[in-house]
């Protein structure tokens, strides 16, 4: 009995001292060292860039499975063309690859380019046709739609939707769809600055409804609107700068804006916004926003962008290298973003949840 009572004694001891490991060489308690048990960055982090080699130009989309990340035509592997290949991932942070948003015999008809820059929505009100893709092709000034019933495709092209010379314009670029219950707005943008025209979708086609409003100034592009709620939007687009480019944001009430900075400023008349994300001395030039998505807390925005990294600006087979990247945002009670991020390699917190 006593030697029952000693092994258990023992065991307990032994067990007191792998959590709590004592160093005195002194005898004056300096030195001491208390182990409070290992922390995996895998349980609370995630580590940026969740993507490579590249999702050049491309969008991020939630569905009813998860999310879906569609790229631009690319070669990942030299001499191998990708026509817009997808990734699928419950968590925004671990990516796997899935198949070609278009097969090579369905690609878009009307024109032989690259599809160079692409957005995609749900739109669940319209049957047989609920994901709408609109995009670009590569040497042209026109956006161009397509159709499929899950976001990773393979999608059904719908030919040319917009031309530049339709819109008075020269140039005509970064189209983004955004769905709102059951209306549907795309925001595009050329010489003149970005505008946001609102369509009407039938699984037949698109067209427009009604006149396109300006929402951002000719120094911003690439924009994205993230909706909170019916009262609360952020318009994130890609500023240009002397030494590079950034993202850059300001708030709305509405869907169509103003969009204003702190100041109070429009971003459509001369704002070019607050700052969001910048780049670092490793991870340069963030551009690109996709898209953003708040956590179940409301207390972030996870918004999915590009960025470069320095030195490493294209890949082998000579298209672009620009990974894709996760920034959870953290929102402040006045809704302002309440830090401005710097893009960056390595863990990142919190996970979206």
């Amino acid at each position: 009995m006593k030697s029952k009572i000693f092994n258990i004694f023992a065991a307990a001891a032994m067990g007191a001292f792998l959590l709590c490991s004592c160093t005195d060489m002194d005898g004056d308690g300096n030195g001491t060292v208390i182990w409070e048990g290992s922390v995996n960055p895998e349980n609370n982090s995630f580590h940026n860039p969740v993507w490579e080699p590249s999702l050049d130009a491309g969008t991020v989309v939630r569905g009813a499975g998860g999310f879906t990340a569609v790229s631009t035509t690319t070669q990942w592997a030299n001499g191998v063309t990708f026509y817009c290949p997808t990734l699928n991932s419950n968590n925004l942070s671990t990516w796997t690859s899935g198949n070609q948003a278009f097969i090579e015999e369905a690609l878009p008809a009307w024109a032989e380019a690259r599809i160079n820059s692409i957005t995609i929505d749900y739109a669940r009100a319209v049957t047989g046709a609920t994901y709408w893709m609109f995009y670009t092709l590569e040497g042209q000034n026109t956006i161009g739609a397509a159709t499929a019933t899950t976001a990773a495709g393979p999608y059904v092209d719908k030919g040319e939707f917009l031309k530049a010379e339709d819109l008075g314009a020269t140039t005509l670029k970064d189209p983004f769809l955004i769905v709102a219950s059951t209306s549907y707005f795309l925001a595009y943008t050329t010489e003149n600055g970005t505008y946001l025209q609102r369509l009407t979708l039938k699984r037949s086609g698109v067209t427009k409804n009604g006149q396109p409003t300006l929402i951002a100034n000719t120094q911003l592009s690439d924009v994205t609107i993230v909706r909170v709620s019916a009262t609360q939007y952020y318009l994130v687009a890609t500023c240009h700068t002397p030494t590079g480019t950034e993202l850059r944001y300001g708030k709305a009430e509405g869907l169509t804006g103003p969009y204003l900075d702190k100041a109070g400023d429009s971003m459509a008349e001369t704002s070019v916004g607050e700052p969001l994300i910048v780049g670092g001395t490793e991870i340069v030039n963030p551009e690109n926003p996709m898209r953003g998505f708040l956590n179940t807390a409301g207390t972030h925005i996870y918004l999915a962008y590009n960025a470069t990294e320095a030195g490493k600006e294209t890949m082998q087979s000579g298209y672009a290298r620009k990974p894709l990247f996760i920034a959870p945002l953290e929102i402040d009670e006045d809704g302002w973003f309440k830090q401005v991020f710097t893009a960056q390699k390595g863990w990142t917190q919190p996970l979206y949840e």
